[in-house]
């Protein structure tokens, strides 16, 4: 295979493997074609049409843009891929969901507790409204252990108690946490998507594939080859306040007012793994039980399955039915790949619906010389280890690319993007070896800008 593939280089026959983010800011119509053959100059037989700068994205002005790059592109052989979103990250549905389903909102399970010592006959504590926007699930009363905030699994469920705006309960002997457990919408993201509701995660779908499926549908498998995700998330944050907030890279199961995705399904799910009822243990997601480990498990199996059939493999799913191939990435950061907030929870289910595993290395978390220092980097934290960037996330890349037979050994990377105006051909040439040694052969470098070398104007999408 190796002497295959060196044959094909040296007689120019090569694949193509590079597919630069093609910026469209809907104000260079006229330079189209020109930008396009600069890029077929540069070797490069691809690109990605990078949307969310275009100010009419899905609109006439797109449409017009896009028939030009299609156009350009079928006269040299280039293939075409789009940015799946007017927004960063993935997931705002082209404001599909603000505009006609402000009812698939990312719906969040989140807590209230007050802490008791009984005992105490005909206590009464008052509680927070039960509203259809933000309905009832559970109240619950756990003996504390008095070790931190530790708690028994030993729920009480009190939520037949509820009265008129009361829960009323004669407290035995003992300290007791009250947890108020609620769903809501406002301790998310707003107007996107949430990512354990197949009919949410549609409106992706009925807002951006298909439109360009009406517009261009001759083109499709041929030309026209894909779309890409950026980075979605589950997007879920704190609903009062966090004690101790390290930062989104660090959102996960036990931190105390974290709201966490949740619908009946999760639920559901969480009951069938435990062969209990999930719901009277849901206050282990926050606080620490002999227990806990066993709910918490069971709720990021759910979540993440959930994600994994609702939104990736529906997406690949209909990119295959229609010719299509389907790419991108989650945040993998300091191993946010395997947490909440910003992340998709795991790795490889998040992604299991891809044609190609993917990564990103756009914020200087590598950088030659520093294999072994803890070193500043443009991400979040502006702190990276390099035990991770080095040595696990294009491992984690290879291997995806590798377990599933549909990804047929692709692996992509998003590279460069804000290294800078400093980052040179030397280094650029260092970050594309350092990948291709870990098993990534396709990337997308945020590498042509219509407006390139206009400094109001950096190669790369600011998130």
């Amino acid at each position: 295979m190796r002497d295959a593939r060196l044959a094909q280089v040296l007689s120019g026959k090569e694949e193509n493997y590079l597919l630069p983010f093609y910026w469209q800011h809907g104000t260079h119509r006229d330079r189209i074609p020109a930008q396009v053959q600069r890029i077929y100059q540069s070797g490069c037989r691809a690109l990605c049409v990078e949307s969310r700068p275009h100010p009419d994205f899905c609109g006439p002005d797109w449409w017009a843009d896009m028939d030009i790059i299609l156009a350009e592109c079928e006269k040299r052989d280039m293939k075409v891929w789009v940015l799946d979103d007017k927004r960063f990250p993935t997931g705002y549905a082209n404001g599909l969901i603000g505009k006609k389903y402000p009812h698939l909102r990312q719906w969040n399970l989140v807590e209230r507790h007050v802490d008791v010592m009984g005992p105490v006959e005909g206590a009464s504590f008052l509680m927070h409204p039960d509203t259809p926007a933000e309905p009832l699930v559970a109240v619950l009363a756990y003996p504390r252990t008095g070790h931190d905030e530790d708690i028994h699994s030993a729920p009480i469920d009190l939520t037949t108690q509820v009265k008129d705006g009361y829960v009323y309960w004669d407290v035995p002997k003992g300290c007791y946490r009250v947890f108020f457990l609620y769903r809501n919408q406002r301790c998310g993201r707003g107007d996107y998507m949430d990512m354990i509701s197949a009919q949410s995660c549609h409106a992706l779908i009925e807002a951006v594939y298909e439109p360009h499926y009406e517009h261009y549908a001759h083109y499709f498998g041929k030309t026209f080859v894909g779309f890409f995700s950026d980075e979605p998330c589950f997007g879920n944050g704190a609903c009062g306040s966090m004690r101790m907030d390290y930062g989104f890279y660090e959102h996960r199961v036990g931190d105390p007012a974290l709201a966490l995705p949740f619908n009946d399904q999760v639920l559901a799910l969480m009951s069938e793994e435990m062969g209990e009822d999930a719901r009277l243990y849901l206050g282990e997601l926050w606080y620490v039980s002999e227990h806990s480990s066993k709910t918490r498990l069971a709720y990021m199996n759910a979540i993440t399955y959930l994600w994994r059939t609702c939104f990736s493999e529906q997406v690949g799913n209909w990119c295959r039915a229609h010719g299509l191939l389907y790419i991108g990435h989650i945040i993998e950061d300091m191993n946010a790949h395997a947490r909440l907030s910003c992340s998709g929870g795991h790795y490889f289910r998040a992604l299991q619906g891809q044609d190609m595993s993917g990564i990103d290395i756009v914020l200087h978390q590598v950088m030659p010389g520093m294999a072994h220092y803890m070193h500043n980097c443009s991400s979040s934290g502006n702190m990276v280890d390099p035990a991770f960037f080095h040595y696990v996330l294009g491992q984690l890349a290879a291997s995806m690319a590798h377990q599933y037979p549909h990804m047929k050994g692709r692996a992509m990377c998003e590279e460069f993007g804000a290294y800078g105006w400093a980052e040179g051909s030397t280094l650029m040439k260092w970050i594309t070896d350092f990948l291709l040694v870990r098993g990534i052969n396709h990337f997308v470098p945020h590498a042509f800008s219509p407006d390139y070398p206009d400094p109001d104007c950096p190669p790369h999408f600011g998130a």
